[in-house]
């Protein structure tokens, strides 16, 4: 059974796109810290995406937040939209942001490693 270094009193939760997930685990091994990630999909775009959950300290918190926002970007995708009110369908490329993090912080009252 391996200790973690840190106590955990936070678990962070942060969904990034699948494009960023290589990035972000990266970067979260170089700061060794403790995280699970799991595949996911996103709702509108039905993007794949990864979500990643991460085991920290109050203290390190504000540090996992920087280091997601800086490895996860936003960048610009076209979607195939259609034209209403026209006499026959048009499909026509639509300008869209996709992927960013989204990160939700949640506060651990008890923890438990076997």
């Amino acid at each position: 059974m391996s200790k973690l270094e840190t106590p955990v009193t936070r678990m962070v939760l942060a969904v990034v796109n699948d494009q960023d997930s290589d990035i972000v685990e990266e970067a979260l091994q170089q700061e060794r810290t403790s995280f699970s990630k799991f595949p996911s999909t996103g709702g509108f775009l039905l993007e794949k995406n990864v979500t990643f959950l991460i085991a920290t300290d109050d203290r390190q918190k504000d540090k996992v937040v920087e280091l997601l926002s800086a490895a996860a970007k936003k960048r610009v995708s076209y979607v195939a939209a259609t034209m209403d009110y026209t006499p026959f369908p048009m499909v026509i490329p639509a300008e869209t942001m996709i992927g960013g993090v989204t990160i939700f912080t949640m506060k651990v009252e008890h923890f438990e490693e076997y």
